[in-house]
């Protein structure tokens, strides 16, 4: 998995690459663990990601609510056709 973290203006995008599964989420955790403050909405550019399980879409709902509290709001950008049918399928397509 890549992930790349860029922080502009208003706004800390978050691109990644290759699946957002229970084996690959430790590299994803430490990186967004790497981000110094989350004082900035965050959007998470998915068009790289063809495969997403319950453990990712957990870890995007757990950044949500924590960005949530602090008035920042998560975005979720690009997906690919796999990953928005995985979450039409659970519902979380307004969520996310």
């Amino acid at each position: 998995m890549k992930i790349k973290i860029n922080q502009t203006g208003d706004i800390i995008k978050i691109g990644i690459e290759g699946n957002l599964e229970s084996t690959t989420l430790k590299p994803f955790n430490d990186k967004v663990a790497s981000i110094p403050s989350f004082d900035k909405d965050v959007e998470i550019d998915l068009a790289l990601v063809d495969y997403i399980d319950s453990s990712g879409i957990r870890t995007l709902l757990t950044l949500k609510k924590k960005l949530q509290e602090i008035n920042k709001n998560l975005t979720i950008v690009n997906c690919s056709e796999n990953v928005k049918r995985i979450l039409q399928l659970s519902s979380l397509q307004g969520i996310l």
